[in-house]
Parts: C-alpha cells; sequence; structure tokens
C-alpha cells in the first residue's frame, strides 16, 4: 500500500487525539517499516514491512513506545510507523521470524531497484529514525529528550528548559547550468567510476536559492552563471540525512568577445563552410573555460546535449567508455531529461542522423552538410576503414538518407587515427576528390561525441 500523508496539522490532532490506538488498543492493525543503523531492510528484493496483526501478541510483537508515525495507508487507513530495530539485531536471543532472510541495505544504493512509493517510504522512515537517533539529548542542557506528536517532535525532559526540537531540512541547490547545446557536468572522487552529475551544493545563511548556485557554479568550476537565467525546476527530498534538493536550470553569463581574423575555423586551404552552418560550431568552441576546484570536484567538463541524450536513452556509445549519469530516481537525471526535452523543440529528422560516426585505426573521413529544401541543415563527420575512398562514404551516407528526402554535400575530406583505448584522436590530411576539410571544424563535431578524448589537427599529410 502506498503511503497517504496527511497534512501537518492534520497528522498533529490525529495523533493526539488518538495516541491511545497506537500504543495500547489492538483492535487496529498496524504495520512497521524496520531501521538499523541508517540503513533499512529488505528481503527478496522487497522492503520489510512487518503487519501487527489485533490478535497478535507473541514476543515478536513490536513495541510502540520509540516509534515514529509516518501516516495511514491508502486504502485501509492502517496506521504506519517506523522503529529503530539494531536492539533487536545485536540482542542474543533468538530472533524474530520476520528478520529471517533479511538484510540491511544503503538506500542510496538501492533505492533504484524499489518502486518509486516503496523507495519513498524507506527514506521517510530512514530519516525519520535518524534525526530521532541525533537528538536523543537536548542539545541545550544536555538533558534527555521524549517523543511527542507520534514522533514528530521532541522535547527535553528538564521541566526548566522544556526546549522543543523539530525535524530540520537542509535546503540544497541542485542546478543544470547550460552554454548553448553543452551542459556542465562534474564528478566527485568518493563517486563510482565515471559517474557524473549535474552541480550542487548547500544554500548558506543568508543566502537566496540563487546566490547559492551563482557561488556554488563559482566555487567548484570557475564558471560565472547568469543569475536572471536561473528557473526553478523542481524539488526531492533527500534524507541522507536531511536535505531538500531544489532543482533549477540556468545559463552561463554571457561576456562579449571578439573572433580573430586568424580563426582556425577560417583556414585558407580549407573547403570554404557557410557561416550559417559554422555558427553553432563557433559557439561551441568559446565554451567558457574550467577551472576545477580540486577540493570540491575530481573533473567538470562540457557535455554535448545530443551525447548526453544517447547515455539517457541508454545507448551503448563505442566513445562513452564508462561514462554514466544517475538514475532515474535522481532529481539530476530529471533536470537532464528536461533540459535536453527543451533544446529539441521543433524537432526536424535531421536531429535524429548521428552527428559523428568513425572506426577506430586509420581511415578516410568526409565533412558532410546534410539538408532539406526547409532550410534545415547540419554538419555530420563520417569515416570507415572499411571504405577505400572518400566517395565511398559519401554515397554511403546518400543512400541512408535518401528516404528523408535529405541532400548530402561534401564538404572536404581526410583522414583520421583513432585510438579508443588511448582515447587520442588525429585529424589530418587531404580529399583528392572533395578537397581538404576544415580539420578545426571536424575536430569540433568529434568532441561533441568524445568528450573525453584528446583531439589534435594537423594540416599536413594525405
Amino acid at each position: 500500500n502506498q503511503i497517504y500523508l496527511k497534512k501537518q496539522l492534520s497528522l498533529s490532532r490525529c495523533v493526539k487525539k488518538q495516541t491511545g490506538c497506537y500504543t495500547t488498543e489492538t483492535r487496529i492493525t498496524k504495520q512497521v517499516v524496520p531501521v538499523a543503523r541508517n540503513r533499512n531492510m529488505v528481503k527478496n528484493g522487497q522492503p520489510v514491512i512487518v503487519p501487527i496483526h489485533k490478535t497478535d501478541t507473541t514476543k515478536e510483537n513490536l513495541q510502540f513506545c520509540d516509534s515514529v508515525f509516518l501516516g495511514l495507508t491508502r486504502n485501509a487507513n492502517t496506521p504506519v510507523f517506523a522503529i529503530d530495530v539494531a536492539d533487536i539485531l545485536s540482542a542474543e536471543e533468538s530472533k524474530p521470524a520476520w528478520l529471517e532472510g533479511s538484510e540491511l541495505v544503503d538506500l542510496r544504493k538501492y533505492g533504484p531497484n524499489l518502486k518509486t512509493s516503496e523507495a519513498g517510504l524507506l527514506a521517510y522512515a530512514r530519516g525519520m529514525i535518524e534525526w530521532h537517533n541525533l537528538n536523543r539529548f537536548c542539545g541545550r542542557c544536555g538533558t534527555k529528550t521524549v517523543s511527542k506528536d507520534g514522533g514528530h517532535c521532541l522535547k527535553c525532559s528538564l521541566e526548566s528548559c522544556s526546549a522543543v526540537i523539530y525535524p530540520r531540512l537542509d535546503p540544497a541547490v541542485i542546478m543544470l547550468i547550460a552554454d548553448g547545446d553543452y551542459a556542465l557536468l562534474g564528478r566527485q572522487s568518493k563517486w563510482e567510476r565515471g559517474r557524473y552529475s549535474v552541480l550542487a551544493g548547500f544554500v548558506e545563511i543568508g543566502e537566496t536559492f540563487e546566490m547559492s548556485i551563482a557561488r556554488e557554479v563559482k566555487e567548484e568550476a570557475g564558471i560565472t552563471v547568469d543569475i536572471n537565467s536561473i528557473r526553478y525546476v523542481a524539488t526531492q527530498p533527500w534524507p541522507f540525512p536531511s536535505s531538500l534538493m531544489v532543482g533549477f536550470i540556468a545559463s552561463v553569463e554571457k561576456f562579449e568577445t571578439t573572433t580573430s581574423e586568424g580563426s582556425p575555423l577560417l583556414h585558407e586551404n580549407a573547403v570554404p563552410i557557410e557561416n550559417s552552418s559554422l555558427s553553432p560550431i563557433l559557439g561551441n568552441i568559446s565554451l567558457p573555460k574550467i577551472f576545477v576546484d580540486g577540493n570540491e570536484l575530481e573533473d567538470a567538463r562540457w557535455i554535448h546535449k545530443d551525447f548526453l541524450r544517447a547515455v539517457l536513452l541508454g545507448k551503448v556509445l563505442p566513445s562513452s567508455g564508462e561514462f554514466n549519469v544517475p538514475g532515474k530516481h535522481a532529481i539530476a537525471h530529471h533536470l537532464m531529461e528536461k533540459w535536453i526535452s527543451e533544446k529539441r523543440c521543433g524537432e526536424w529528422a535531421g536531429d535524429y542522423i548521428e552527428t559523428v560516426e568513425i572506426d577506430k585505426g586509420v581511415f578516410k573521413y568526409v565533412l558532410i552538410c546534410i539538408h532539406d529544401d526547409k532550410g534545415h541543415k547540419k554538419l555530420i563527420v563520417r569515416g570507415s576503414s572499411a571504405l577505400a575512398y572518400h566517395a565511398d562514404i559519401l554515397k554511403q551516407i546518400r543512400d541512408k538518407i535518401g528516404s528523408l528526402a535529405f541532400h548530402a554535400d561534401p564538404l572536404g575530406g581526410g583522414r583520421i587515427e583513432h585510438h579508443p583505448e588511448q582515447k587520442v584522436i588525429h585529424v589530418y590530411g587531404f580529399s583528392q576528390a572533395y578537397g581538404q576539410a576544415n580539420h578545426e571544424v571536424t575536430a569540433s563535431l568529434l568532441h561533441q561525441w568524445h568528450p573525453f578524448h584528446q583531439i589534435s589537427v594537423s594540416w599536413d599529410g594525405y
């Protein structure tokens, strides 16, 4: 059963009026969510929720003196409680039957294996039990606290003090920072190998959410955020121990820049490219430089929307390696999906054609502009070790997109040397059939799909 959580006022009144039914009354069936050592209990892949029937009078019946009322089940209005069973686990006497085959798990790692409602219930129970354990004694005078209002309030037992403690939340911002078609992702050294996510941090005293976002991004990655671009998306409780993640999407602050006449995108020997096709590439090259704070992050980098979208869809990319992002249970995943969906407004069929498809080893490649009669266009890179001529590469892509009424125009060619194990790509040479491609443009496109590769360019060689 899913938990139906009443508003705090209604919950408080319910507990005060019917305290007896939660402590001594046996006519009402109860359910208990066991928690121990900040971990939750599962059995055969399912959360352990112990039912206490009205006829249950055995010693295995869990007592409710230190329990926390979580709410009522949606259908049966059965009261559900969280209880710390650490003492039961460590006791020498025989264990209750419901413990057999159960295991304690870290919900942060195990949560994705559960239904959303199940994970939410276990997280709620874990957070409340940990709050109780951290506040056993009054922070003002040191006297032991006592539970009130179904466990949602702790009060100092010393009458002259009578301090009241309520569950606290530590607000934290989590934000996807974008620049054009790129999102800023980072990783901490303690995370699993290859894990990257959006940036996040706690809100400090005296800060607004917007101020906190700007400070955290500047501190961790050296990037300046456009305050006016910040927009709220969603929240997610994160009771590990007591955070509330507040999600946002924002853009970097744009500064006036000048492009030198010697821009590598305007190489004199390369086949010229129309400005309308070059404009998105120019934006890619002008991405703000990242300065990682080693105390906060192990790495941070700009990830292109098409690469990120493929990863979110679960596609196996030869260029992705161990790269992975938080699962669908996480607000970080939701922020990425929302940003990508917004970037795909007014979809064009050409968006589904991969920008880069290359082999490994040494092979010929062609830089190609695909377009339709409505003015849509896109630059792509194709390279194959199985095709001996640049013309064969162009013919292959034309055959592939012909049914879409697209045109494919060659913008020069060359060679690519690709060593995926070393994460190295070198672009060089020219095509006798189509001329020399602008290798800097090619390198920029390759970087979209190979963000962890070292990519170099040479204008020499064949």
